[in-house]
């Protein structure tokens, strides 16, 4: 029997950030206009880099703390 289990993120960050590079990748594949696309794609992108940012300073903070 194979169990299916979610992805293990570092933190809530990384999770919401992957999230964001799977509706930017939506964002790409939707019926708009080529131009929608493009601002959708890269507003979730920024998102996502912002967030795996702070994901990875919080995880380095907490490997200095720790």
């Amino acid at each position: 029997m194979v169990h299916l289990t979610a992805p293990h993120h570092r933190n809530k960050n990384s999770a919401r950030a992957a999230a964001h590079r799977a509706m930017a990748i939506a964002a790409l594949q939707s019926n708009s206009s080529l131009k929608v696309r493009f601002r959708r794609y890269n507003a979730h992108m920024r998102k996502a880099n912002a967030l795996s940012r702070t994901a990875n300073v919080i995880s380095r903070h907490q490997e200095v703390t720790s």
